[in-house]
C-alpha cells in the first residue's frame, strides 16, 4: 500500500487572495477537494499531498491559469513559514536563517524535503520528493521550487537570482513564463528538481523585515493563540509544532510568543496540569508518528530536525513511550496499514 504523505495547511498561504483576484471562490474551490473553507486560516490543519495536487490542478483548469502553481509561490516566500517567520527575521545570515527553514519544513511536510550542499563556488538546493500522485504533480512541483526561491529573496534580497532552475518535468506554461518568474536559464525533464545560486549569497545579512510583514507574522500568530483561547496549554503546544523543526521552540521563545513572562507562563501551565517539558515531549513525539507512519524520512534526518542531540538520544525517548525503537515502530505501522 502507497503511503498517504501529509502536509500542513500552511503551504495555502496566499490562496484566499489569488483566487478572487482570478474570479474564483475560494471556498467553493476547496469544497470540491474535500477541504474545510477554514483550514487556509488554520496552518496546523494536515492535507494530504494528493489533496493538494488535486486541488491546484483544479484552480489552474477552473481558473484558465496554467501558472497557478507559480503565482501561489509569488504570494508566499515567508509567509509560508507561519509563526518560524517572526523568529526566523533575527538570524544574522541568509546561511543561518536557511539551516532553520530547511529543518522547518522537513517536519511540515511528510513528502518532500530539501538537500542543500555547497561547492566549486556554487549552493545547489535540490528538491526530493518521495510522492508519486495518480494525476498531475506539475503544478505542486512549480509551488514548491517557486516558494523556495521567492523565500532566497525574502530573506536575503529582491536581487537573488538563481543561476540554473531545473525541473524534472516538462513545460506546462510558456517557458518566456518561467523565465520572467526565475529571472534565470531554466531546464525541464532534467533527473530532478533544482534550485542553483552563487555560493557567496550565504553571508549576506538578512533583510530588514517590512512593517507589512511584521504585522502579518504578529496578525497570524494572534490568531493561532484566540484559537486556543482561554486554554494556554493549547497555545503552547500549537506554538511548539509551529516551530519545533526548526529549534525556535525554547520556553524563553514561546514565552515571547505569547506575551507573557517565562515564570508566569510556567506557573499557568502548572495550574492547567502540565508543563513545557511535558507539551513539548508530547510535541515530538506527535511529529514523530505522524512521520514514521507516511513518510521515507531517513532516522537521522528526523531525530535532528526534532531537535535531539543525536539517534540514540531520540531511539531513547521513543522506545520509553513507544515500548520500540522508531524503526520497529514503522515496520510495524507499515504491516497493519
Amino acid at each position: 500500500m502507497n503511503p498517504t504523505y501529509e502536509i500542513r495547511s500552511g503551504t495555502l498561504a496566499g490562496f484566499n487572495t489569488l483566487v478572487p483576484q482570478l474570479g474564483g471562490n475560494p471556498a467553493r474551490l476547496l469544497g470540491r477537494v474535500g477541504l474545510p473553507a477554514d483550514c487556509v486560516r488554520r496552518p496546523d490543519v494536515l492535507i494530504s499531498i494528493a489533496t493538494l495536487a488535486d486541488l491546484l490542478n483544479l484552480c489552474a483548469h477552473e481558473l484558465h491559469c496554467e501558472d497557478f502553481g507559480l503565482r501561489l509561490a509569488e504570494m508566499q516566500g515567508l509567509r509560508m513559514l507561519g509563526v518560524l517567520g517572526k523568529l526566523l527575521l533575527k538570524e544574522e545570515s541568509l546561511d543561518e536563517a536557511l539551516t532553520v527553514s530547511h529543518r522547518y519544513m522537513v517536519l511540515h511536510n511528510q513528502a518532500d524535503h530539501w538537500r542543500i550542499s555547497e561547492g566549486d563556488g556554487l549552493l545547489v538546493a535540490r528538491r526530493v520528493s518521495h510522492f508519486v500522485g495518480p494525476g498531475s504533480v506539475e503544478q505542486y512541483s512549480e509551488l514548491a521550487m517557486g516558494a523556495a526561491c521567492r523565500l532566497f529573496q525574502e530573506l536575503a534580497g529582491k536581487d537573488i537570482r538563481p543561476l540554473q532552475v531545473q525541473f524534472h518535468h516538462t513545460p506546462i506554461s510558456s517557458r518566456q513564463r518561467y523565465r520572467e518568474y526565475f529571472q534565470a536559464e531554466v531546464l525541464f525533464a532534467q533527473k530532478g528538481d533544482c534550485l542553483i545560486f552563487n555560493a557567496d549569497l550565504l553571508q549576506r545579512p538578512l533583510n530588514a523585515p517590512s512593517q507589512s510583514l511584521v504585522n502579518y507574522f504578529d496578525e497570524f500568530t494572534q490568531g493561532l493563540i484566540k484559537g486556543h483561547e482561554g486554554d494556554i496549554t493549547g497555545q503552547v503546544r500549537t506554538l511548539i509544532l509551529q516551530t519545533l523543526g526548526a529549534q525556535q521552540h525554547s520556553l524563553a521563545q514561546v514565552a515571547q510568543l505569547v506575551d507573557t513572562p517565562v515564570r508566569t507562563l510556567q506557573r499557568r501551565l502548572s495550574e492547567a496540569g502540565t508543563s513545557f517539558k511535558q507539551l513539548l515531549q508530547e510535541a515530538r513525539m506527535e511529529t514523530a508518528r505522524w512521520h514514521l507512519r507516511a513518510s521515507s524520512i531517513d532516522i537521522a534526518l528526523l531525530s535532528a530536525s526534532l531537535g535531539y542531540t543525536d539517534t540514540s538520544a531520540f531511539s531513547k525517548a521513543f522506545r520509553t513511550i513507544h515500548g520500540s525503537s522508531p524503526l520497529q515502530w514503522r515496520k510495524r505501522q507499515r504491516e497493519l496499514a
